[in-house]
């Protein structure tokens, strides 16, 4: 991993949250649309990914998360600081707005796939 880190305000996105700077997540809240997920960071196995898709691995859980900006994300998970991902609603992630008004340039989730092998969860 490289020496030059991201600083935290571009690691931060309204579609993550992270724990302080120095700490690091006993698990990962993955908040879907309609359910929700907690896996443990015990079980995480490695992750990979670009600025637009982002696969994790906890094992017998992938996560396959879209959007644009990811590299941030990316880096956030390396260093285990990711609390929680939540997958904006339909509306949110088509327009590109949250809560605080448009996030054109910031970091933001589009969807997340998670295959849990037995099934998978999409809310498109």
């Amino acid at each position: 991993m490289s020496t030059n880190t991201m600083t935290e305000s571009v690691l931060a996105s309204e579609d993550w949250v992270l724990v302080e700077e120095g700490h690091r997540a006993g698990s990962l809240i993955v908040q879907l649309r309609r359910s929700v997920h907690v896996l443990s960071w015990l079980h995480f196995v490695y992750a990979e990914g670009n600025s637009s898709k982002v696969s994790l691995d906890f094992g017998d859980h992938t996560l396959t998360i879209t959007g644009h900006g990811l590299s941030a994300l990316l880096e956030a998970v390396a260093q285990h600081r990711v609390i929680r991902l939540i997958q904006p609603m339909q509306n949110q992630a088509k327009f590109n707005v949250r809560e605080s008004g448009s996030q054109v340039g910031r970091p933001v989730i589009t969807q997340i796939l998670v295959d849990d092998d037995d099934q998978i969860e999409a809310y498109q």
